[in-house]
This record gives C-alpha cells, structure tokens and sequence, in this order.
C-alpha cells in the first residue's frame, strides 16, 4: 500500500509514515492519537495487515489548539465529551499490550523502549516533560531529528531527542528516509525540502 492510500486512512502524512516504518520492520510499536470517528477505518486496516491494535482505557481532551501538543487533561474512555484516544499498532499483540499498559501507568521508559527510542532520549523526556514543557525540543540543527516542522506535517522521527545532534537518533532518522526515498521517493524529496529550510 502506498504512502498516499494510507494517508486517506491515518489523516496525516506523519501517522501514515509510521505506519509505513511499522509494516517494514524499522518500528515494533507504534503509538498514535485518533478521535472516535477515525478509529473505525484505522480498526479495519489493521485487520487487513494482520496487525495488533490495542486502544487506550483513557483519552484526551486537548488544553489548547496545536494540533502537536502533549498538553491535555486525561479522562476515562467513557467520558461523554470529544477527545483523542491512543492506539498502540504492532505486529506483535504483546507489544501492543504492554506499550497500552506502560502508558496506562504512566511508565514513560518502558513505553519509550517498546517504542524504539534511543534509551538516551527516554531519559531526556523524563527529566523534561512537564505541564510547563510539554514539548520539550531543541533548536534544529539537523534534518534528521528536526521536530520543529511538525506542524507542516514533517519530522523523520517520533520522538524527542535528547540534543539535535544525538547520533543514535540520526541514525534512525537516516534510516526512515532511507525507506521513504526506495517506497515513496516523492515523499522522500519534500521531506528534505522542508527540513533543509
């Protein structure tokens, strides 16, 4: 399936890509927020490639209008008003279990070692995130761990690294645009495009 077929799906060229690395074996797990009424398409794909998806018991209800923020108040599942959940994509049903239930608990290193992070940048987002930090980044000085296009549906990576020139997270920032230029090489260039700005 091509980058642009599951765009329609995930809603954003960020999530599609994750997606991407996940059926290709450069992630385990991938954790992704969706509001109720996207769910049901994202359930379906999975079903179709044979992958594992566990939801959140809780969602989120966003304390500002970013469209990347991490600040929000955490509610039950069942609460009437709209919110995002979290799904937890993997090939491997326990993976997917265990990254539902790190985040449950608010285990963020165990959740940032199911997830593939470099154990460096896990202890950067530990000792950093915060209410008053909730998107701890850095001034970017390399296109591969450059979080700051996020907004123009742009990153190479998923995580916070913990300095812009953290080489264990280059290294998978090469990597992912590495599939990208053999699978979507269009994708691959506006990438770079963005990035290099």
């Amino acid at each position: 399936m091509m980058l642009n077929q599951q765009l329609a799906i995930f809603g954003s060229q960020i999530k599609a890509q994750e997606i991407l690395f996940l059926l290709h074996d450069l992630k385990a797990v991938v954790r992704q927020g969706f509001s109720e009424q996207e769910l049901p398409a994202i359930v379906d794909f999975c079903k179709k490639n044979n992958l594992f998806l566990v939801k959140s018991r809780f969602k989120v209800l966003f304390a500002d209008q970013e469209k990347f923020s991490n600040k929000g108040l955490r509610v039950t599942e069942t609460d009437q008003r709209q919110g995002m959940l979290f799904v937890y994509i993997s090939k491997d049903e326990r993976k997917a279990l265990l990254a539902a239930y790190a985040e449950q608990i608010n285990d963020h290193q165990q959740l940032g070692k199911l997830l593939g992070y470099p154990q460096c940048c896990v202890d950067f987002f530990c000792k950093n995130f915060s209410e008053s930090n909730p998107n701890p980044i850095h001034l970017p000085t390399d296109i591969y761990t450059d979080l700051t296009k996020r907004e123009l549906d742009a990153v190479l990576i998923s995580h916070f690294p913990c300095s812009s020139e953290c080489q264990k997270s280059i290294v998978i920032g090469k990597r992912n645009l590495e599939l990208l230029q053999k699978i979507t090489p269009e994708r691959a260039k506006e990438l770079q495009q963005i990035l290099s700005k």
